[in-house]
């Protein structure tokens, strides 16, 4: 039977079943498997697996992640998190915008 669970990345509810969970365990975390390996590059690099270049790197090239994208898709704290790995979003002229 399938649980209805959160995305820790977007907040989006999906299913999850636990029969299935030994193939697509990767659902207990995320809904889709870019959102998973957000989750991922983030423990990463909170563990030092990663250095904070290698996250940056990673992000941007497995899930889409830059500095110049509109993150507020993502959970408030997740998009916090992202931010101090990735920098702020910068518009046109260059400044940063810093969140509050």
């Amino acid at each position: 039977m399938a649980a209805i669970l959160e995305c820790w990345i977007c907040g989006a509810k999906h299913e999850y079943c636990d029969v299935c969970g030994k193939t697509h365990g990767w659902k207990y975390i995320a809904d889709t498997h870019e959102h998973y390996r957000i989750y991922m590059i983030i423990e990463e690099f909170k563990r030092g697996v990663l250095t904070k270049e290698e996250a940056v790197d990673r992000l941007s090239e497995y899930c889409g992640v830059n500095a110049s994208d509109d993150l507020s898709w993502m959970l408030p704290h997740v998009e916090k998190y992202i931010r101090e790995i990735i920098g702020d979003k910068i518009e046109k002229g260059n400044k940063p915008v810093k969140k509050k």
